[in-house]
């Protein structure tokens, strides 16, 4: 898990080589997660991870005064 929050965190940083998909500073990446649901009924651990994770990255960026970048969409 260490490693997805690492990458998210530096997806506005193409100089951090952490990702090859990179975003402006004022953009965010939106990470569709289809039958959602279903997901976090399977699987619930790895669905609270993947929220938290994704929370932590842009509580993070906000503590030093960047924008959030990982933008979840949970779909059914």
């Amino acid at each position: 898990m260490n490693a997805w929050i690492d990458c998210p965190t530096s997806l506005d940083d193409p100089d951090a080589g952490m990702s090859a998909v990179h975003v402006r500073r004022d953009e965010s990446v939106i990470l569709a997660v289809e039958h959602a649901q279903g997901f976090k009924q399977r699987c619930p651990r790895l669905f609270a991870a993947m929220v938290e994770c994704a929370a932590f990255v842009d509580w993070r960026r906000i503590e030093v005064g960047l924008p959030p970048v990982p933008t979840l969409a949970l779909d059914g």
